[in-house]
């Protein structure tokens, strides 16, 4: 766990504004987070079964043995009848295929200013969290945040400042978050997660990454040590490794491993008695504790008393206004399994949230669904049917020879078998009046199957792909023939409109997190830095972030089709072409704004020329400003064309002048 609260950066009050504990318990907290994450199993039990038909055994489902009555999976039932479990796993493509959607439609996060005449902020902001998103990966964090949300109907990522070992640095981070060891208030109706009051997560730490993470003395890690026990020696063996057992059987107050140390993380809205102020000098509204009352009569009789020595009357004047109100403030708690808190205290973030990104689709009406358990049922189906085919196969009759006995008087039984397999075999049989050689010798084939069951298993192969909305048009297959093209077009456009409601929901999910991602950007960095992306072209202002420029601006975010994908570029290359060809750019212009690879190359061997170019002519003693008109005529298609034109051409070019 990458501790988000950094001690350098924050400081809890000593007063704490929470209800007080004693001894620095939390009883009531950790019992109410147990709660929480308990009326979430059923939840996590669908996800477990999601991915399991997704990825893992689809006969893992648990049955009733008929013999011994015990419990045991359908894979153990058909394995103990003899035969073996057939699948036909038609889940893990469709989530591949919504993982490629998504993928090759990637958004880019905009910021704007409401003050267009600081637009260059916007863009500041924009390079900035652009480097941000791209030293976090948050493609591959966004990929797999959406297919969890599509295993098990929510899905979420924590946002922190403060120091990452594995970059060895300082910076906004972005974590993703297991949903198995995920918990809020289970009594959200709201989709955007307005009515959301506590969330959190559960991690499992070695005792010597607990002690650094929250041990400022040496009193601090021995009172750590009181609670989870000296070093932990133990050495934890597993037999089946990285098969993901420790989410399976997780429990809140044990850790899933006997060499590690359970701390629970949790963010929770309290509450407060306070005063709201309304500061009608500066046009502010603020809470503040109730002891503050005779700061602001004092700051109240200042004004008025100054507001009369320049002649304005009391009644006129702009005062700080205030009732007695309850604040809503959110807090949180490191807690250990016994209600010990680690550390605590009240949001340092300038958005006074919590630092996580909720996203629950589909809730309708407090309840979670998933995207895939909408066609397990299908999947057993097309399962069962195989199954159903191969048992009536594997019963039927394949190859078996029926003879007649009466033929054998010349051959024995066993060299009527092997003359009738060898290559070539000669039989000699005799027959009889009235009988033909199909009444005494015959190959018999079962036809056991069932009529119409591969129409079956194609109806529900094309069944699971409509219920999931990916189509054949999106899925890239071919189109049958006799399809118009018009038509398949127009197949291929609306494919996926059938997930366009899953993908606006996340990007709704991605632009929430994208800006809590740049509040926190603008609240840590403090000081100036040169931001600088490869690929792209900014501004020489924008490259420098400012934060005295940023800190105190107002900035929207909005989220615009990438303009790094294959169709974009090709259109911005032939688009910048077209201008060169007519004379409108010239070749730096063009070579700095396209994105072919091997721009950036040409580019510098252009500056380069034209360095050593000026150099060697300024030695000649020619005139820079002619250099400069050559340069430009170099990169000017149409002057370079007349210059080359031989109509264009002198009678006394190329010849030698007589001397005078």
């Amino acid at each position: 766990m990458n501790k988000f609260l950094n001690s350098k950066y924050v400081r809890p009050s000593k007063k704490s504004t929470a209800i007080p504990r004693e001894k620095g318990k939390a009883y009531d907290i950790i019992l109410e987070c147990a709660a929480c994450w308990s009326s979430l199993e059923t939840v996590r039990k669908k996800m477990r079964r999601s991915v399991m038909y997704a990825y893992e055994d689809q006969w893992g489902d648990m049955i009733k043995d008929p013999e011994t009555g015990f419990m045991i999976t359908e894979n153990e039932l058909i394995r103990k009848q003899g035969k073996q479990p057939l699948k036909n796993n038609m889940i893990s493509p469709i989530l591949k295929n919504v993982d490629g959607q998504f993928r090759n439609n990637i958004t880019e996060t905009i910021c704007s200013v409401r003050d267009q005449e600081e637009a260059k902020i916007g863009e500041m902001m924009s390079i900035a969290l652009e480097y941000v998103q791209e030293l976090n990966e948050t493609v591959e964090l966004d990929s797999d945040s959406l297919r969890m949300l599509l295993l098990g109907g929510f899905s979420a990522q924590r946002i922190e400042y403060g120091w990452n070992p594995n970059k060895r640095m300082n910076d906004v981070w972005v974590f993703g978050v297991n949903p198995s060891r995920m918990f809020f208030n289970t009594d959200m109706e709201d989709v955007r997660g307005w009515d959301l009051n506590l969330i959190g997560e559960i991690y499992d730490m070695r005792i010597e990454n607990i002690i650094a993470a929250f041990a400022r003395s040496k009193e601090d890690e021995d009172w750590i040590h009181s609670i989870y026990g000296r070093e932990n020696t133990s050495i934890f063996t597993e037999v089946d490794g990285m098969q993901g057992n420790q989410n399976k059987d997780m429990t809140f107050f044990v850790p899933s491993r006997s060499d590690m140390c359970r701390v629970i993380f949790a963010w929770k809205l309290e509450t407060r008695p306070a005063i709201y102020c309304h500061d009608y000098l500066k046009g502010t509204f603020y809470y503040a504790d109730k002891n503050k009352m005779p700061f602001i009569d004092a700051e109240n009789k200042r004004r008025i008393q100054k507001a009369k020595e320049n002649g304005v009357l009391p009644e006129d004047t702009l005062l700080i206004e205030y009732e007695y109100a309850n604040e809503l403030y959110w807090y949180y708690r490191y807690m250990t399994p016994a209600g010990d808190i680690l550390q605590e205290g009240r949001s340092p973030y300038w958005h006074e949230q919590h630092n996580y990104a909720l996203m629950i689709y589909p809730m309708i009406q407090g309840h979670i669904f998933n995207f895939i358990e909408d066609f397990i049922d299908q999947q057993r189906a097309i399962n069962r049917t195989m199954m159903l085919i191969d048992f009536m196969r594997s019963s039927s009759a394949k190859g078996v020879l029926i003879v007649d006995e009466s033929i054998c008087e010349s051959m024995t039984k066993e060299d009527l078998v092997d003359e009738y397999v060898r290559y070539n075999g000669v039989i000699f049989v005799k027959l009889r009046e009235g009988k033909n050689i199909d009444n005494v010798i015959k190959q018999y084939n079962g036809g056991a199957s069932l009529a119409g069951d591969f129409e079956l298993l194609n109806l529900q192969l094309k069944l699971i792909n409509d219920i999931a909305g990916v189509n054949s048009a999106m899925q890239g297959k071919e189109a049958p023939s006799g399809t118009a093209a018009s038509l398949y077009a127009q197949q291929v456009q609306q494919s996926s409109l059938n997930l366009k409601g899953l993908f606006e929901s996340f990007k709704s999910f991605r632009k929430r997190r994208d800006y809590k991602l740049m509040q926190t950007i603008q609240q840590y960095y403090t000081s100036a830095r040169h931001i600088d992306i490869s690929g792209k072209f900014y501004s020489k202002e924008s490259r420098y972030y400012n934060p005295e420029k940023v800190q105190n601006a107002e900035i929207d975010i909005q989220l615009t089709d990438g303009t790094n994908t294959p169709v974009f570029q090709a259109l911005e290359n032939e688009f910048l072409e077209k201008l060169y060809q007519q004379g409108a750019i010239d070749i730096k212009i063009m070579l700095e704004n396209c994105s072919y690879p091997f721009a950036s190359k040409i580019l510098e061997s252009v500056k380069q020329n034209e360095q050593a170019m000026q150099q060697s002519q300024q030695m000649q003693g020619v005139d820079p400003n002619m250099i400069q008109q050559v340069t430009g005529a170099s990169n000017n298609p149409q002057m370079m064309q007349q210059l080359q034109n031989d109509k264009n051409a002198s009678p006394v070019d190329g010849i030698v002048q007589k001397a005078a």
